[in-house]
């Protein structure tokens, strides 16, 4: 009987925390390559990697778009030899995501669970020919549900310090865009001009470097009914064997 009321505890400690919140760092440190990246470092149109629990895809919102287009790259940030002909951040020497080429990337868990954006780190990547102006770009997540709707929010990232380099902002969602659920974020980027206009998807120019992505989940409601369900299928099991003991 004694073992009986464990399973029981055990069960209850499970059911209780079934609704608790997954978090997840993506510090994009795990290998990318295989069948499904085969260029990385490079990532070109149609690309897929998997950091942790989630699966990014890179692409090129561009019409007309094929599987030689780059669109992105995991950049070693103590070696940035992958960043010729544009101006990657200098402040992280880990491994962090580059979109590049206004390519976009999308990203949600392998298990289909929905889950929200709590913050990352981001930085603009420049073109070394561009002047970059105190806002050099923007970055914008937009995030669907599993019903389809859709939410957005949007990111300044920075131009050059005082010594002419770029370096990485921490950044935090806040308001709906927190508090929601998505089955699938996209990410891309915005170029801005001198002039203060901002615009994506038309220049090339629209570039981010990526990092420390906070992300988490909460177990699916049938879940977590599941557990309470067998709770109580095995609190009844205990009193019909109590109420068939024998009487002293």
């Amino acid at each position: 009987m004694k073992h009986l009321f464990r399973r029981i505890a055990l069960v209850a400690a499970i059911a209780s925390s079934a609704g608790a919140v997954q978090a997840e760092l993506i510090d994009f440190e795990q290998p990318v390559g295989g069948p499904t990246a085969p260029n990385a470092p490079f990532l070109l149109h149609g690309d897929e990697f998997l950091q942790g629990s989630y699966y990014f895809d890179a692409f090129s919102n561009a019409a007309g778009a094929t599987v030689a287009d780059l669109v992105g790259a995991m950049i070693n940030g103590s070696d940035l030899s992958a960043c010729f002909g544009v101006v990657c951040p200098t402040n992280n020497s880990t491994t962090f995501f580059g979109a590049l080429n206004d390519g976009v990337v999308a990203f949600g868990r392998t298990d289909g669970q929905s889950f929200s954006v709590n913050g990352f780190d981001a930085s603009f990547i420049g073109a070394s020919s561009s002047a970059l102006p105190p806002v050099s770009g923007l970055l914008r997540l937009q995030g669907v549900t599993s019903a389809g709707t859709s939410l957005s929010q949007t990111f300044q990232l920075a131009g050059p310090d005082t010594s002419g380099a770029l370096g990485f902002g921490r950044y935090l969602t806040n308001g709906s865009f927190a508090s929601t659920q998505f089955a699938t974020v996209y990410a891309f980027g915005f170029a801005c001009n001198t002039d203060g206009a901002c615009s994506a998807f038309s220049s090339d120019r629209g570039q981010f470097a990526l990092d420390n992505l906070n992300v988490s989940a909460v177990p699916e409601a049938e879940t977590s009914a599941m557990f309470a369900m067998g709770l109580l299928a095995m609190g009844a099991t205990v009193r019909r064997r109590r109420q068939q003991q024998p009487s002293a």
